[in-house]
C-alpha cells in the first residue's frame, strides 16, 4: 500500500528513512489515499476494514489516483507481491507517487526495491508466523512418522524391526531466526528436540531453548532438520548450494517454508541423488510451481505444497489487518511495525 502527499507532512522526531529499523509515519493533512495492489475480493475486505479512515483506489481495476493538485491527502500504497506480474505501469506509477509502501506478504523480494528509496517500507511480518510454524511442525512430523505411507501398511509387523522415528533427541536446525522460527522455537520445545539458529546478526537467541551458531557448515553438520526461514535477500540467495549440502549431516530433512531460491533447485536434486539429503518438504521452490516433469516432483521422498504455509482461518485478513493498525499508527504519529530495512532487503 503507498501513501502519497502533495504536501509532505510534518514529520515526527522519529527516523522516516526507509530502511530504519523504526520508523514513525507523520499525521495526515487530510484523508489519506490508499493505492491498493490487491486482488479484488480483497480490495472489497480492505474498504470495510478501513471505513471512512481512507480513500481506496482499485489500481488493478484500472482506477485512477487523485491528480497531484486536487487537494487529496497522503497516499499509501498497499501491495499483495503475488499479484504484481511483472509490477504493470500502474503500480510503479502509484509507488512513484507514495510516501509508504507496506507489503501484505513479510517478504518484498517480489518487488524492485530501488524504486522504493526515499520512501517508508513495512511489511506484514509476523501475520501468519503461528501459521507456518504449525505447517512446519506437521512436516517435520510426517519425516519421522513417515507419513503418508504408514497409511497404506496392512499390517504393523515391518514396524517391529524399522521402528518409526521421533522428534524426541532430534536437532532441528533454524536457518533464520525471524518470526516464523520464534513461532516455531516453543513449539518443537514440546517434542524434546535440539534447536539450533544460524542468524543474520549473530545475536544470541531470546528464547531459551535455542542455541545461536555461528556458521553455516556448523548449522548444517549438526542438523538432523533444517527449516529454511530466511528471507530472500543477495546474501541468501541460493545459499544451500552444493558447497553447503556437501558439509550436511548425511540423512537431512530439508523444510523450505521461507522462499524457494533460497536453495540450490539443481543442488538440491544432487543432494538426493547422493543421499545427503534424504527427504525435503518444500512449501515453495524455484522456479514456482516447478514444471510437472521436474526431478523433484517425480522423487518420493520430495513433498511439495502450493506455497500455502500461510493458510489459516483468517489467514489473509491478517495481513491486512496489520496494514490497518499501522494506517491508525500513522495518521497518530506512532512508530509503525514491520519497517523494511530497504539495504538488507527485509
Amino acid at each position: 500500500m503507498t501513501i502519497i502527499s502533495p504536501t509532505p507532512p510534518p514529520t515526527t522526531s522519529a527516523d522516516l528513512r526507509p530502511g530504519a529499523r523504526t520508523a514513525s509515519a507523520a499525521a495526515p493533512l487530510g484523508p489519506a489515499v490508499v493505492a491498493a495492489v490487491l486482488p479484488g475480493k480483497f480490495v472489497g475486505q480492505l474498504r470495510a476494514l478501513v471505513g471512512a479512515e481512507a480513500q481506496i483506489v482499485d489500481v488493478l481495476d484500472g482506477d485512477p489516483l487523485p491528480p497531484v493538485t486536487s487537494g487529496a491527502g497522503p497516499v499509501m500504497t498497499l501491495v499483495m507481491p503475488w499479484s504484481l506480474k511483472g509490477c504493470p505501469p500502474a503500480v510503479l506509477a502509484a509507488v512513484e507517487r507514495a510516501q509508504w509502501v507496506h507489503f501484505v506478504s513479510a517478504g518484498v523480494d517480489g518487488f524492485p526495491l530501488d524504486r522504493l528509496a526515499g520512501r517508508t517500507v513495512t511489511c506484514g511480518r509476523g501475520a501468519n508466523s503461528a501459521a507456518i510454524a504449525e505447517l512446519t511442525v506437521g512436516l517435520l512430523l510426517a519425516a519421522e512418522k513417515r507419513m503418508p505411507d504408514i497409511w497404506e501398511a496392512e499390517t504393523n509387523e515391518p514396524f517391529y524391526t524399522e521402528p518409526l522415528g521421533s522428534l524426541v533427541g532430534r536437532t532441528v536446525g533454524l536457518l533464520g531466526f525471524g518470526s516464523i522460527a520464534r513461532e516455531l522455537a516453543p513449539r518443537l520445545h514440546g517434542f524434546g528436540t535440539r534447536q539450533l539458529a544460524l542468524r543474520r546478526s549473530g545475536r544470541p537467541a531470546d528464547v531459551p531453548e535455542v542455541t545461536v551458531v555461528r556458521t553455516l557448515p556448523e548449522l548444517l553438520g549438526a542438523a538432523d532438520h533444517l527449516v529454511v526461514a530466511a528471507p530472500l535477500t543477495p546474501e541468501t540467495d541460493r545459499l544451500l548450494d552444493d558447497a553447503a549440502f556437501a558439509v550436511a549431516r548425511p540423512g537431512l530433512h530439508l523444510v523450505n517454508v521461507a522462499r524457494g531460491r533460497v536453495v540450490d533447485t539443481d543442488a538440491l536434486v544432487r543432494a538426493l541423488a547422493a543421499g545427503t539429503v534424504t527427504r525435503a518438504s518444500l512449501d515453495v521452490t524455484d522456479p514456482e510451481p516447478l514444471p510437472a516433469d521436474h526431478p523433484l516432483r517425480r522423487d518420493p521422498r520430495v513433498r511439495i505444497t502450493p506455497h500455502l504455509s500461510w493458510s489459516a482461518p483468517g489467514g489473509l485478513n491478517a495481513g491486512l489487518a496489520v496494514f490497518v493498525d499501522n494506517l491508525r499508527r500513522w495518521r497518530a504519529g506512532e512508530p509503525l511495525h514491520g519497517t523494511v530495512d530497504l539495504t538488507a532487503g527485509y
